[in-house]
């Protein structure tokens, strides 16, 4: 078997091998944000801050049996490597389960040999099957692994009908939304409502925008001096091309509206058995209602009553999660170095030093 290991560094390359790569997302993962649309955004956010995206295709005998995005620089004289994704997106390497190890093998050949690189900064799913194939690889080519805890992410697992659901969630899960829900009715006319694909994207990013800048994270925003939610962009223009594209993605966004007024919205996206919670936020000026809290509830009923997926993903672990479930899944960083130094630097002295001093030593991971 001929193994090789090939780079796309351009959206234009990748476009040629398109439809291979997202049928290998397709077969061998189920993470849609490695799809060529988020791929594609991706690869444009990050070269815009220094790095050069480094997507790999690793083929045996001409067929593509893994996809793994990847990023570098270097800085001070360091080669860095990270996933070309946010970490909150839950990326992995994507390879055939038959050959996992030796491509695992490739990969690592290809990052420290190939292009000689001294730190590789991987966050993966704590179930990935990935973790122990890598640190047993690592030990084999006497490269340093350890791994850190990182921030998980809660899932509710759709195993009953929504009515079931409720009643497990107790009395006061069904009596708070019913009190929503009058509040809503004494300020007026309300509704909620799902757009999806078939409507106009640019009228309904306005309205999500239009709920951003009115609420609590503007603010905090304003003080780091961000203009608008870079990821949030991001998500909906990839959304937008790959659900043109790839036939099993669908997104989704629900509003709610008071006296024709927007106060929330939350998106949602669908591929193979889950929906991902993206984003979502409120009006700050409304927020006696709870209205981020009432449309997700409204989206995660509608998702149980369509019955097309089996789970639903938050992609982040956050306290108001747990109106509706307990269940948070860890990842981990993993990290990876030819060099005792920077293992020694990275692992037992960065966490120990001064905030001052940490700024001159942050940006080799950032």
């Amino acid at each position: 078997m001929t193994v090789s290991v090939n780079v796309i560094p351009e959206f234009s390359e990748l476009l040629k091998i398109e439809v291979a790569w997202n049928e290998s997302i397709n077969k061998y993962g189920k993470n849609p944000f490695f799809l060529t649309g988020f791929v594609k955004q991706s690869m444009e956010s990050y070269r815009s801050k220094g790095w050069t995206p480094l997507p790999l295709v690793i083929s045996a005998n001409d067929i593509i049996g893994g996809i793994v995005p990847l990023m570098t620089r270097k800085r001070f004289g360091v080669r860095t490597v990270k996933f070309l994704s946010r970490n909150w997106l839950s990326p992995d390497l994507i390879l055939d389960d038959q050959y996992r190890q030796t491509y695992a093998s490739y990969i690592l050949d290809f990052l420290f040999k190939t292009l000689r690189c001294q730190f590789v900064d991987l966050t993966l799913p704590v179930e990935s099957p990935n973790l122990q194939i890598l640190k047993q690889m690592c030990e084999a080519k006497r490269i340093y692994f350890w791994v850190n805890p990182y921030m998980g992410h809660c899932i509710i697992q759709i195993q009953h009908t929504w009515d079931e659901f409720e009643k497990q969630r107790g009395y006061n899960f069904r009596r708070r939304f019913k009190r929503l829900e009058r509040k809503l009715s004494q300020a007026g006319l309300w509704r909620t409502i799902c757009i999806g694909k078939r409507n106009n994207g640019s009228d309904i990013i306005e309205r999500i925008l239009d709920v951003e800048r009115k609420s609590w994270k503007q603010a905090w925003r304003a003080r780091r001096e961000i203009e608008m939610d870079q990821d949030l962009l991001m998500v909906w223009r990839a959304s937008q091309y790959t659900a043109r594209t790839v036939p099993n993605f669908v997104w989704k966004v629900w509003f709610l509206e008071l006296n024709g007024q927007t106060l929330a919205y939350t998106l949602v996206l669908q591929y193979k058995d889950t929906a991902y919670i993206v984003k979502t936020s409120f009006d700050d000026g409304y927020r006696k209602f709870q209205p981020s809290i009432y449309i997700n509830n409204v989206a995660i009923r509608e998702l149980f009553k369509e019955r097309q997926v089996k789970n639903i993903d938050w992609l982040t672990d956050l306290h108001f999660h747990r109106n509706w479930t307990n269940i948070s899944i860890p990842r981990v960083n993993v990290m990876m170095s030819r060099s005792s130094v920077i293992r020694t630097m990275i692992k037992f002295v960065l966490p120990n030093i001064p905030t001052h001093m940490r700024a001159i030593l942050d940006p080799l991971l950032k």
